[in-house]
């Protein structure tokens, strides 16, 4: 039989295991929550700097844009140049003009990549009295819009 006082010497030994293991998981709970606040208070400074020089930012184009006529003009300029090149690209089908179109044409064949004749050419394809519509006035008369209207 085991002796009374080497049980409750084991029993302590054990005890005091546990309760140190207990305290380290105690400290690396406390030292990730000190990193996770040092963290978040890291990300909250960068969104407050961030906002001041956004601040700073639309402050220095306000103070920018003020009432210079020059600015006044050149914008004025610059909007009615996108517009007439908007109008001259949409409304050149109704001159009368006939609008040629490069594109790309495929000749040939490929038989399972042993004999292949395939090639591409360009071709000229000439559209008569067509309006067209590009992509890029639809983008362009928005941006000079506002430009126009922000003021920017």
């Amino acid at each position: 039989m085991i002796p009374m006082e080497l049980l409750t010497m084991g029993g302590g030994a054990l005890m005091g295991g546990v309760f140190k293991f207990i305290d380290q998981a105690q400290k690396a709970k406390a030292e990730n929550n000190k990193m996770m606040m040092e963290m978040m208070k890291a990300k909250t400074e960068e969104k407050n700097a961030d906002y001041a020089r956004a601040t700073a930012s639309a402050d220095a184009a306000a103070a920018r844009v003020g009432n210079d006529p020059f600015a006044k003009m050149t914008r004025r300029i610059f909007v009615l140049s996108m517009v007439a090149l908007g109008a001259w690209a949409m409304m050149g089908g109704l001159t009368g003009l006939d609008i040629v179109v490069p594109v790309e044409v495929s000749t040939g064949f490929n038989l399972f990549g042993l004999i292949d004749t395939s090639g591409t050419t360009t071709e000229f394809v000439r559209l008569e009295n067509a309006i067209v519509a590009f992509e890029w006035l639809k983008i362009s008369i928005l941006a000079a819009g506002s430009f126009y209207l922000g003021k920017s």
